[in-house]
């Protein structure tokens, strides 16, 4: 009988052990998700264009002289306007260099915008291709997705590209989807005389394209990121240099992009609403779990006592 009650008492154990192992991994899951909501927040703030706003060439080019002289690979400024695209360029080593790796030269998973390691750094090929991450919520190269919306396409027609202290203008010419493997768009190595049939390409993967014809020494600008509907996908922006700028007429309506709310602001509540809906569906998912735990422990402990 003594054995009997010995062995009931060490099932009881394990029992309770069972049961507040299973408490205590739910308790985890809900201090990991929480985890991962503020990383995922922090790491969004990191990768607006206001952390880079002090550096952006305005009548002076003292600010972004200083962002030079923490990082020479910074060799230019890419705007295009009424959009999140604001930001310095690099140019690395390789196409790796900058994947994880901010303008400043620090260690960030929100990267850079940089450009093809083998274009020559003041944009004087006939095509020169820059990268950048597709993140959320549309910063650096995310908002680029927003231009398969064709009136969203139509209503955002320029840009502007700093380089060598002088503006140029850019005219967004066409939307591209491509393979990141295909080589008929990612081709570096393209001559003027090779011009007209790589505008074919382009028309060949274009969503949308603008019926232009191209001069002799035009050159062109393709902003390639991550296509949110397939692995290898790319969304790639495709814009014309020109020698004539653009006024940014958007300017003066707040930065409210394309009448949706303005990733370049830092710390306003509307930011966090998406977060605290997320984190809210995870303690109530935890307190459902620890209800449905709590009965399934209830229930095991009147077992254990007949």
């Amino acid at each position: 009988m003594c054995r009997h009650r010995g062995i009931r008492r060490v099932i009881r154990g394990l029992n309770g052990i069972l049961d507040y192992s299973l408490l205590l991994l739910l308790l985890l899951g809900l201090v990991y998700g929480c985890y991962a909501l503020w990383d995922s927040q922090n790491l969004a703030e990191e990768a607006t264009s206001e952390q880079y706003a002090i550096y952006k060439p305005q009548e002076d080019t003292l600010g972004f002289q200083e962002l030079q002289s923490m990082n020479s690979d910074v060799i230019a400024w890419i705007t295009v306007y009424d959009t999140p695209i604001d930001y310095p360029v690099v140019q690395g080593k390789d196409n790796w260099e900058y994947v994880n790796k901010n303008a400043e030269g620090e260690y960030s998973l929100t990267g850079a915008i940089f450009m093809d390691s083998e274009n020559n750094p003041d944009f004087q090929d006939f095509n020169t291709i820059l990268y950048g991450h597709n993140m959320v919520p549309n910063v650096m190269f995310g908002s680029i997705k927003e231009f398969k919306e064709q009136a969203f396409y139509e209503a955002h027609p320029y840009g502007n590209l700093f380089v060598q202290n002088r503006n140029f203008g850019l005219e967004i010419i066409a939307l591209i989807e491509a393979d990141a493997y295909d080589s008929s768009v990612f081709n570096i190595n393209i001559t003027r005389n090779d011009s007209i049939p790589y505008l074919e390409v382009i028309r060949n993967h274009a969503v949308y394209m603008n019926d232009i014809t191209l001069e002799a020494d035009d050159r062109i600008l393709l902003l390639s990121t991550c296509s949110s509907e397939s692995t290898n996908g790319r969304d790639i922006l495709v814009a014309r240099i020109t020698d004539q700028t653009y006024k940014d007429t958007y300017s003066a309506k707040d930065q409210d992009h394309a009448g949706h709310e303005s990733v370049d602001r830092r710390g306003g509540w509307r930011d966090f609403i998406p977060g605290w809906k997320t984190a809210l569906f995870l303690v109530l998912l935890l307190l459902i779990l620890i209800c449905f735990a709590d009965q399934w422990i209830c229930r095991r402990r009147r077992k254990g006592r007949k």
